[in-house]
């Protein structure tokens, strides 16, 4: 489940408080039309670009076992399907017209998205495209061509049948369907056959209706523009688009926070692996966004991405002889009700006896002694990685970059609305060793965890038997899946 099957979604390694670091030079202009959209404006003077787009709260988590994949489609009737009138440019059509560049949208975890940048000098006509796709007419007319409909679900089956023989693919469903079995379509943006078989004109219409509607989403500007030019376009462009019903007023039911309920153990046999070399993960569920873990998940995996971190020195030196592990990787999936984490290292196992055993190594260190140790001694981690973690927080982008900054623009709303950036540095300045050893026994200690190993399938074959007698699930395109 990578790129359009389950984003890189956000990894939470960075601070999307970093826009108060620009704040100094570019102040960021917030506030809210009458129609409930959420307006972010962040001038960036000496770019040479103009960056927008549209976001809207929801995405696949939003997704219920019956529709999975319809939001998937509404992607592909509204950015890539036919023209809504005869002779009307199609988004494609009309970002070359722009001179324009889409860089970031479709289906995540987390979000609906549309963004593109393109020349200062099209401000008024790229926010005509936003709200053509948008507030317009291009929906209905895109919902009502039958035609249209039967191109976009042979796309994702398409896309469905290809993420079969894609071994991250399958690797990322393994896990996912492990990790979060009550509701595995929570985070797949591509559903199943019959679900996508299932999709009518008019339950697209009923999932469009709630979901895509300007009191659910933010418009976002960065780059070389002047906000007291952008505002009255603005709102010739979106004031007339009709608000309705909060779809979270009833939010989808939250995922249950264990996310196994036994200690797993899974073998892949991945082809992309270099022989003699396996990659290692323990992967567990997180915080999600809202809990009073969050900001400390945070803190906590910028802590633990660091090369010289006292985790990094415990593998390093307690692997098995001869496995050279590298440095660990720390990742963060921060969602409203699907979060996990995971920690990940690469290891040599050309001259081991038995590569099972240094995963129950791996295990050992990171589970039994490392995280042990930040659940009980507050001391953990020093003051100065305190003080150096907290101020990666507030380093800001490039000042010149209105993707990198409208991309931090999306995040924050996602997180806190048009305060998320405000809100999001104070909450990490404001941990404590307390919050961290809360944290460990929570998310580290009281849940449970899978770990698994990816190898070279002849790595694989010579010591399957080893695999076998402990225990490890096998990783395969025949149950991967949850619709399978």
């Amino acid at each position: 489940m990578k790129s359009k099957y389950i984003p890189p979604i956000l990894y939470i390694l960075f601070t999307l408080a970093a826009l108060s670091g620009l704040g100094a030079e570019s102040p960021l202009t917030a506030y809210t039309l009458d129609n409930g959209l959420d307006v972010l404006l962040m001038p960036l003077p000496g770019s040479d670009e103009l960056s927008m787009g549209i976001v809207f709260k929801g995405g696949t988590e939003a997704q219920t076992s019956g529709n999975a994949g319809h939001f998937g489609l509404l992607e592909q009737l509204l950015f890539r399907g036919r023209a809504s009138e005869p002779g009307e440019p199609e988004p494609a059509g009309a970002l070359e017209a722009l001179e324009a560049s889409a860089f970031d949208g479709g289906v995540k975890t987390d979000r609906f998205a549309f963004a593109f940048s393109l020349s200062p000098g099209f401000l008024d006509q790229g926010l005509n495209t936003l709200s053509h796709l948008f507030s317009g007419l291009r929906l209905e007319t895109a919902l009502s061509d039958p035609s249209a409909l039967s191109e976009a679900k042979n796309a994702l089956l398409a896309r469905m049948e290809a993420a079969v023989s894609e071994p991250e693919e399958i690797y990322e469903y393994a896990l996912a369907k492990k990790l979060f079995s009550s509701a595995p379509w929570r985070l797949d943006a591509v559903g199943s056959e019959k679900t996508l078989r299932e999709a009518s004109g008019a339950s697209l219409k009923a999932l469009a209706s709630r979901w895509l509607i300007p009191n659910n989403a933010a418009l976002l500007m960065a780059g070389d523009f002047d906000p007291r030019v952008a505002k009255p376009l603005i709102s010739a462009a979106f004031a007339s688009w009709k608000k309705a019903e909060d779809p979270w007023k009833t939010p989808p039911s939250a995922l249950p926070k264990p996310g196994v309920t036994r200690p797993t153990l899974m073998v892949y046999p991945d082809a992309t692996q270099r022989k003699g070399y396996a990659s290692l993960e323990m992967r567990y569920r997180g915080p999600d966004i809202g809990s009073p873990r969050f900001a400390a998940a945070r803190l906590w995996a910028e802590m633990l991405s660091q090369s010289d971190s006292r985790l990094a020195k415990a593998l390093a030196k307690a692997m098995p002889k001869n496995s050279a592990s590298s440095t660990p990787k720390v990742r963060y999936q921060a969602m409203r009700s699907a979060s996990w984490f995971s920690l990940s290292t690469t290891i040599v196992i050309g001259t081991l006896a038995n590569p099972a055993d240094a995963v129950l190594a791996f295990k050992e260190i990171v589970r039994g002694t490392e995280m042990y140790a930040m659940k009980t001694n507050p001391g953990y981690f020093s003051e100065i990685e305190y003080k150096n973690a907290k101020a990666s927080f507030e380093e800001p982008p490039g000042h010149e970059n209105s993707q990198l900054a409208l991309s931090f623009l999306m995040d924050s709303w996602l997180l806190g609305g048009s305060k998320g950036f405000e809100t999001g540095i104070k909450s990490i300045r404001a941990l404590t060793s307390k919050d961290i050893t809360s944290f460990a026994d929570e998310y580290l200690m009281k849940n449970l965890e899978i770990v698994s190993i990816r190898l070279n399938p002849e790595d694989y074959a010579i010591k399957k038997k080893n695999f076998d007698s402990y225990g490890f699930e096998l990783i395969s395109p025949q149950n991967a899946f949850w619709w399978k």
